[in-house]
C-alpha cells in the first residue's frame, strides 16, 4: 500500500489534481483556500461538484483522474491518495 500526498494550486484553467494510473483505493480532497470545483476531464465551474473553502471528500475505488478549476484567484486544494 503506498500513500502519498500532495497540495495543488488551482487557477481558471483545470487540471489534473489526482492521476488516473494511481488505481487507488482512496482519495481524500480538502479544499483548503478558497472555492473549487472537481470533475472528470470536462468539469467548469458550471458543471464540476463545488468545494467551497474547508470542504472534504473522500472518494474510494478511484480509476478515472480527477480534475479541479476555480473560478477566480488561486485556491489551494490537498489531495490524499492511498493506493492498492
Amino acid at each position: 500500500m503506498t500513500i502519498s500526498s500532495a497540495q495543488h494550486t488551482i487557477t481558471t484553467t483545470r487540471s489534473i489534481i489526482v492521476a488516473n494510473d494511481l488505481a487507488a483505493e482512496s482519495v481524500a480532497i480538502h479544499s483548503g483556500s478558497g472555492t473549487i470545483y472537481i470533475g472528470g476531464a470536462d468539469v467548469t465551474t458550471a458543471n464540476g461538484y463545488k468545494m467551497d473553502n474547508g470542504d472534504k471528500i473522500v472518494i474510494d475505488n478511484h480509476t478515472n483522474a480527477i480534475y479541479a478549476v476555480a473560478a477566480s484567484g488561486t485556491p489551494i486544494v490537498f489531495t490524499l491518495v492511498i493506493q492498492k
